[in-house]
């Protein structure tokens, strides 16, 4: 497939059950009912000053880099900022350990930002805990929030299986972000790293990287998929038993990134340039509802690493993998209120 935009009526599908029921320990979701995280109910609203304070805490996270820079720019003048600014830096000789600490995740803070996003979830069919998944998740919108948010939930949805995640090696040179993307389970996204951790697991990727910061559109959901090859040539090299889908409605109206005259330059560097910005023209971002939807696992086939017909069966992959993330899209939309907000796969 070289390309494609996916198309459908947005009709919600008959089978999903929408629920406020709050998940035990050890429980796994029930598959097609859309739960809200918590327990939280549909129609709820969160206390004002706990949302404020979410949506700060948020924005130190999503816009450090901005504060960190002011602080580097006043530290010409002030002894302070010069001293937080060493500190900051000092943390990078810090070891990055654990990785995935569940102590971590159970924060109530993170609580709070699944509340302030109405944080919803629906499972399209249970997982197996002896079985190794690769899950590609969409959009990565401007900055992926959703995703980290649920990196925070996934001990909740799975809590028999050991989910692990790749992430932009340039983050972990960066003070703060470096541990803070460790302890919710990722490391340097090198085909290295992801084989290791597939070993211990399953391993999550946001697939459309840097490029996808920029393709934000009021009317159409954009995401870059097509020749993004690596996830499914790993999953066939290491014969992983399937690759699971997963969007985050919402995900792309919660921020702005730009300008998007940067993209090919960021691209090429392996960062972005460029400034977030959200509620108010600010790096906070918007409390906007986001519903995380996971695809029915597409099996990955048993094909020898030396067959010739290796590389013809990781295009296969690909496209199995763009044709079913169209058609879950399309399963789902409806339920969201995005009818007519079609998903264009680039």
């Amino acid at each position: 497939m070289a390309g494609g935009k996916s198309n459908g009526t947005g009709a919600a599908d008959a089978h999903v059950r929408t629920s406020h029921l709050t998940l035990k320990a050890g429980e796994d979701p029930p598959p097609n009912v859309r739960i809200y995280s918590d327990g939280i109910k549909p129609d709820a609203r969160q206390n004002l000053l706990v949302q404020i304070l979410a949506g700060i805490t948020m924005s130190i996270y999503v816009g450090f880099m901005n504060y960190f820079m002011l602080l580097v720019v006043l530290s010409y003048w002030s002894r302070i900022c010069r001293y937080v600014v060493l500190a900051l830096l000092g943390t990078l000789a810090l070891p990055c350990k654990p990785v995935l600490w569940p102590a971590f995740n159970k924060l109530w803070i993170f609580k709070t930002w699944r509340h302030y996003f109405h944080y919803s979830f629906l499972i399209e069919e249970p997982l197996d805990p002896n079985k190794r998944y690769i899950f590609v998740e969409f959009p990565h919108g401007a900055f992926p929030i959703g995703p980290i948010v649920a990196g925070t939930l996934m001990q909740t949805l799975f809590p028999h299986m050991m989910i692990y995640s790749v992430a932009a090696s340039v983050v972990f040179y960066i003070p703060f972000w470096r541990h803070f993307i460790t302890w919710i389970g990722s490391v340097p996204a090198t085909p290295g790293n992801f084989k290791r951790l597939l070993k211990k697991g399953s391993v999550a990727v946001v697939v459309g990287g840097i490029a996808e910061m920029y393709m934000g559109n009021k009317k159409k959901e954009r995401i870059k998929l097509v020749g993004r090859r690596g996830f499914a040539r790993i999953a066939l090299e290491e014969q992983v038993d399937g690759i699971v889908c997963v969007y985050y409605f919402g995900q792309s109206q919660v921020l702005d990134f730009g300008p998007s005259w940067l993209a090919d330059f960021s691209r090429r560097m392996r960062t972005s340039f460029g400034y977030l910005t959200g509620w108010m023209g600010l790096p906070v971002p918007r409390p906007i509802p986001i519903y995380m939807v996971n695809g029915k696992p597409i099996p990955v086939p048993k094909v020898a690493r030396d067959s010739p017909e290796f590389d013809k069966e990781v295009d296969k992959l690909l496209d199995a993998t763009i044709t079913e993330l169209g058609e879950m899209y399309n399963r789902h939309r409806g339920e969201y209120g995005w009818g007519d907000r079609p998903l264009s796969i680039e």
